[in-house]
This record gives C-alpha cells, structure tokens and sequence, in this order.
C-alpha cells in the first residue's frame, strides 16, 4: 500500500510517539518548522509533545490517541516522528490500524521509532520510511544530504539511493542481490521479536544501525538475529555511532558478522545512521544491490 508523493502546499504532522521535546528543544523545534515552510509544507503539530518532567509527553495511549488522529486528519499528507527514545513500543496495543490501512500517508522515522515503521508495514502493509526526525531539520548538524532526500524521495521519488560515502560490499561475489528492506535499527527490530507486529524477514535485506552500542552488544544483537534465521539474504550496515564516531574504528562491525556467518553479503555504508547524514529509505521496498557499480536502487514504487 502506498502513500501520496509530497506537493507544494501540503501539510505535515509532527508527533512524539516516543521521547518527549524538552524546553531546551523548542528553538530547534522551531528551526526545523521555518525549513519545511521554506519548501512550500504547512505544519500540524501533534498534542503530546512537550515534557520537562516526563520521560514521554503523554501515556501510551495517549501518544498512540496523536498517532491514529494524524491519520486521521485529511488535510495532513505525512507524519514525522519528532525525535526517537526507548519507549515507543507501548503505543504499539493502542495503535488503530484500520485508520492507518483506510488513509495511507507517508509515516517517517528512525531510531527507535524503527519498531513503529515496520510493524505499520507488517499491520497494513503501508510502505513507511527510515528518515532524520523531525528536529533534526533545525540543528547545525543537518547536512545537505539530508535536505536534498526530502526532495529527491518525498516529492521527486527518485529510486536511487545515493551514497553519502564510498561503499563497501563483501560476499557478493559479482552478483546482484534483490529483496525487500526491513529495518534499520537493530535494537528498535528486535523489540518487535516474538510480537505479531514483527514483519516476515526470512528474505529480507536488513539495513542496519545503532547508536550507542559497543561491540559486545553488537555481538549479541548479531548473534540473536543468526538465530532467528533472517540473516540469510544481505546485511547493509549504516554508520554505527558508537564504533565509528566514539570508539575510532577500534573494533569491525563486517569482521563481527563475518564470524557470526561467514558468506552473507554484507555493504557497509554511511548512507543512514545516529548523529549523520540520512538517506530516507522506504520500508518494505525491494532493492537491487549492484556490486559492481556501488549502486542500491529501489526496484518498485514507494509513492504514488
């Protein structure tokens, strides 16, 4: 199912599914609001955004009441998540996916809020989207890269997606693989384990992060997924926070996994990641990975 390409005029909701806004955060807030008017978007903003006392602005059911009611509203085109957190899965139970399946719109996300785009997709099967959070847009942090997808994805819906540095691939063995993305935080996908929110990832290609999370959790997170039996088509690892930014490399993420199962292809990448540059990647989607030219591109429309 697929949601309506971005236009010029249209209106975007903003919700806090997960962690709320801060005081401190409002200028931010604010900034990101003046760039999307900029590129021609209106901005609803959802109740339950703001606490200083609160880990969360609002209950589970209360975060999950601003979710369904965004669907809900025909004059939003698109919901972005402010900002992610821990805590998103308990709006999981009081999520109405017949709003959701009955009025498609683009949803977008990352971090924890990984849970919240792939059990949509599993739910309804709406294409959602991996995207910088909403506040991201107003701090010195955003980059070119990062503004650019929101044209080239969401209004443009350009199937390429374009590298933020040079790729790596291992495995491939000069072979172009296919296969629908799922992800693309580690820790967010296996909250949904055991869940019926979880989508069918046996012939997935999992695009992978985290943020702070050292080797050692990597391994275990790793090993968990090898378990389950869904790391059998490809792995595309994005920019791992913790091992490149804090830990300088230190330690490999591609060696990690490559003793875990030695002959999966695997891309490391910096397209997608924490405290980065973000490509927006849409769930649910089949790519084709071409090592032989570097390229991923999405085979299959994700907007309409």
């Amino acid at each position: 199912m697929l949601a309506n390409r971005l236009r010029i005029g249209d209106t975007i909701g903003v919700i806090a599914p997960d962690k709320a806004l801060k005081s401190y955060d409002r200028i931010n807030l604010e900034k990101s609001t003046k760039y999307f008017e900029s590129i021609g978007l209106n901005i609803k903003y959802g109740r339950y955004l703001f606490s200083d006392d609160n880990y969360c602005a609002g209950t589970p059911k209360e975060r999950a009441e601003d979710l369904n009611n965004m669907f809900k509203d025909k004059d939003v085109k698109a919901i972005f998540t402010v900002k992610g957190g821990e805590m998103a899965n308990g709006i999981l139970p009081f999520i109405d996916f017949d709003i959701i399946q009955n009025n498609p719109k683009i949803f977008l996300g990352m971090s924890d809020n990984t849970l919240l785009l792939c059990a949509i997709n599993k739910m309804t099967g709406l294409v959602t989207f991996h995207c910088q959070d909403y506040i991201w847009f107003g701090k010195e942090e955003v980059t070119k890269y990062d503004k650019d997808e929101i044209i080239d994805r969401l209004f443009q819906c350009n199937k390429i997606i374009k590298p933020y540095k040079k790729r790596k691939f291992i495995n491939f063995k000069n072979q172009v693989i296919k296969g629908k993305i799922y992800g693309t935080n580690i820790e967010g996908l296996l909250k949904l384990a055991g869940t019926p929110y979880m989508p069918e990832l046996k012939d997935a290609i999992l695009f992978l992060e985290n943020y702070r999370s050292n080797i050692v959790r990597w391994n275990t997170m790793l090993e968990q997924c090898n378990q389950m039996g869904i790391l059998n088509k490809a792995v595309v690892f994005g920019y791992i926070y913790q091992l490149q930014y804090v830990e300088k490399n230190r330690y490999s993420i591609l060696d990690e996994l490559k003793t875990l199962n030695p002959d999966i292809p695997i891309v490391k990448t910096n397209d997608f990641g924490h405290e980065h540059g973000n490509s927006i990647i849409p769930i649910g989607v089949n790519v084709e990975i071409n090592p032989i030219d570097g390229s991923m591109y999405l085979i299959e429309d994700y907007l309409m």
